[in-house]
């Protein structure tokens, strides 16, 4: 992929997928951390563009899904800043922040993925299907899973 277009892709997806990673970190420097690895992947994955795989936008969100999740669960504390605007209290959003912590750590990574993709960023289950590389048949069943092991109702 030459160097221009490149940037144009950084232009146009960089604030999407920053503002993805900030809905899942809650947390603004790690979002910009993980949006900046997810683009420094993208530059350095050139067998992928020369070779028209799947376009970028799915691969560029499925990067950052995965270095997200993989931040979450390392993390040690979890921030109680309040993100603007969010009209949540700092400790009801630690108390949020914790269980999201618990589900990360004990969720299995396809179907985490497609929770965080379809709940907090939001895709459709079809858009899922697409940026996961997965039937939608196999999304809906991940979502189920989900909702069966966590006790939430469709």
């Amino acid at each position: 992929m030459a160097p221009s277009a490149i940037h144009v892709a950084y232009k146009r997806y960089y604030p999407m997928i920053r503002a993805k990673c900030r809905r899942m970190l809650r947390d603004e420097a790690a979002a910009e951390d993980v949006a900046q690895e997810t683009f420094l992947r993208f530059w350095r994955a050139t067998e992928l563009h020369n070779a028209g795989a799947k376009p970028i936008s799915a691969w560029l969100y499925k990067t950052s899904s995965r270095l997200a999740i993989d931040l979450i669960r390392r993390r040690k504390t979890v921030p109680l800043t309040q993100e603007p605007g969010s009209g949540m209290d700092p400790i009801r959003r630690h108390h949020a922040a914790l269980d999201l912590d618990r589900i990360a750590r004990d969720t299995p990574d396809d179907e985490l993925m497609a929770v965080l993709l379809n709940r907090v960023d939001g895709l459709t289950q079809v858009e899922v299907a697409e940026v996961m590389q997965q039937s939608e048949r196999s999304v809906r069943r991940l979502l189920a899973r989900f909702d069966a092991s966590h006790g939430r109702r469709s």
